[in-house]
């Protein structure tokens, strides 16, 4: 009984990290098409990639917490590898960017990195 319990649990859990990338990404193309329709098409793939750059990063510390044992020391240990790379690979992944995208509109980039961020916030507040 108290296993069914506990897989209930951690199976809402991962529905709710999924829950969260999945409006991540659905943010991430709607500010795409945003910037395409009423900018142009370099605030648009920058847009994109500003999402993107949110998105991979959530996408490895998900895959921490989700692959990892249910006890409060496992998910803790994951939590803090997982936030660790996801800032190491939120820092070359931006270096990578502005070395290699040209043109690259920075404003639609940083915008759209900011608001795929606070998608978690919003979803974690209505708390689902």
């Amino acid at each position: 009984m108290q296993e069914n319990k506990e897989n209930l649990q951690k199976n809402n859990s991962d529905l709710g990290i999924i829950r969260i990338l999945l409006m991540q990404i659905a943010t991430t193309f709607f500010l795409m098409a945003t910037f395409w329709l009423f900018d142009n098409k370099i605030a648009a793939y920058s847009s994109f990639l500003g999402g993107m750059l949110s998105i991979v990063p959530n996408i490895f510390l998900a895959a921490r917490l989700i692959a990892s044992l249910r006890s409060a020391k496992a998910v803790l240990r994951a939590a803090y590898i997982g936030e660790a790379g996801k800032v190491i690979l939120t820092f070359l992944l931006f270096g990578l960017v502005f070395i290699i995208v040209k043109p690259l509109d920075a404003k639609a980039l940083f915008i759209s990195f900011i608001i795929v961020q606070f998608v978690i916030s919003i979803e974690l507040l209505r708390g689902k």
